[in-house]
């Protein structure tokens, strides 16, 4: 006991201390942001990569201080970033309004040029790259795709030149995230295969031929988001939920092979992005807040810094980075700057009415950018049973109505997915 009392008295005093030092956060000057970034790369503590929902890939030549855009197409969501060196490089995304190139970019010049291998893949089943893992100069890794609900891997062992598809639909119905060890060895995240599609990580010894499922939760709107490997023992994951269970992320501390969970928050907030700088000291967010921990992973605390969270990137022990609506940095001896706390932008709205519906339901979205959005209906338990709309849309309002007579009475999920954000409306279908 005196133990426990001693932790929660470092933890006020931590909390305390940080109000004032913003916890060595700061944002970085760079350009302006018109969408979340979701990805960053950092090669070494001085040159880094990260890309932006609005298209942009920026880079920074200064330890993260400044960044400056090296190229933006507004019609991809660009959504991951990795690099083999400072040269050479990849970037992953979705395709939105039809656009139908720059899936997946290569550069040789640090981001002065960039070649698009959108040709090379398999044109029929890759609808975007939700997550990259290199390893070495010739072996690269990309999955996808969350929010059309696909499930694959690409690869390529001659360093981009040439890529190999493999279906993962028997292991999961979406990817999200990757790291790998070795050019044979790592773990994919997303969510796992009918009926259930519950959150999962996999785990392959062998380059991805098989995968072995190590770790899947019991609830249905759940997702296995972002995975960090901090040591060769301890991993942290990110679990994204649609529903009205707790916030969480699950730890590894046996090299990923059995996964524990720890509770972020009693209530949800869309956790995405997690990131350790040493085995106690991390943070999490995704949704409204974003939230601070000191022991673990067992408690947390809001601190508000930077809601949206999509990848906490660790260089080292000493230097961290947070990408959400801008790009942060983490090192303990940035004290004294006064950072306000970032408020979530909305991009996005759906609503329904009448609500209890007995008849026809309408439904009413909202979209401030160019995106590609989703519309589905959930069961309470979780379960997918109809996709309502599923296609790029340009910006504005939009009404889609739909039958609930052949619907049993009872609650029910209005699900909006976008490249951006997402939403779910509690419908009653009472007859």
């Amino acid at each position: 006991m005196i133990h426990k009392n001693f932790l929660w008295l470092v933890i006020i005093i931590f909390c305390t201390t940080s109000s004032i030092a913003q916890n060595g956060w700061k944002i970085c000057n760079g350009p302006p942001f018109s969408s979340r970034l979701d990805d960053i790369y950092m090669v070494n503590t001085q040159t880094g990569y990260a890309v932006c929902g609005d298209g942009q890939i920026v880079k920074t030549n200064d330890g993260g201080d400044n960044w400056y855009t090296l190229t933006q197409d507004p019609a991809v969501y660009c959504r991951s970033v990795e690099f083999i060196d400072e040269d050479h490089g990849f970037v992953g995304g979705f395709p939105s309004v039809n656009a139908t190139t720059n899936i997946l970019r290569r550069t040789s010049d640090g981001g002065n040029t960039w070649e698009d291998l959108t040709p090379l893949l398999d044109p029929g089943a890759i609808k975007g790259i939700c997550g990259l893992s290199i390893v070495g100069p010739k072996t690269i890794y990309g999955c996808g795709n969350w929010y059309q609900d696909s499930a694959y891997i690409v690869k390529s062992v001659d360093g981009g030149d040439s890529w190999q598809f493999i279906d993962m639909s028997s292991y999961a119905t979406s990817l999200i995230d990757m790291y790998f060890i070795s050019p044979d060895v790592g773990f994919a995240t997303g969510k796992g295969p009918l009926p259930l599609e519950t959150a999962v990580i996999l785990y392959t010894t062998d380059g991805g031929a098989t995968w072995a499922c190590v770790f899947q939760n019991n609830i249905a709107t759940e997702y296995c988001w972002k995975i960090q490997h901090l040591t060769a023992d301890l991993y942290f994951a990110s679990i994204e939920d649609f529903g009205d269970t707790p916030s969480k992320i699950v730890y590894s501390e046996d090299g990923g092979m059995t996964w524990n969970i720890h509770i972020v928050n009693p209530t949800n907030d869309n956790i995405e992005g997690v990131g350790f700088v040493d085995p106690l000291h991390g943070w999490t967010g995704g949704g409204s807040n974003s939230y601070e921990t000191i022991d673990g992973g067992f408690n947390w605390l809001i601190n508000n810094l930077f809601p949206g969270v999509d990848r906490i990137f660790r260089v080292n022990d000493n230097l961290v980075f947070a990408t959400a609506y801008s790009i942060w940095k983490y090192s303990p001896v940035i004290t004294g700057i006064k950072t306000e706390p970032q408020k979530e932008p909305v991009y996005s709205s759906i609503k329904c009415n009448p609500n209890p519906v007995d008849d026809q339901l309408l439904i009413n979205v909202s979209l401030s950018n160019n995106t590609h959005a989703m519309v589905s209906l959930f069961d309470e338990k979780g379960l997918q049973l109809k996709i309502i709309d599923n296609e790029d849309k340009a910006r504005g309002e939009y009404s889609l109505v739909l039958d609930t007579k052949g619907i049993s009475a009872g609650i029910y999920f209005v699900i909006l997915k976008t490249h951006e954000e997402k939403h779910a409306v509690k419908v009653v279908v009472s007859h």
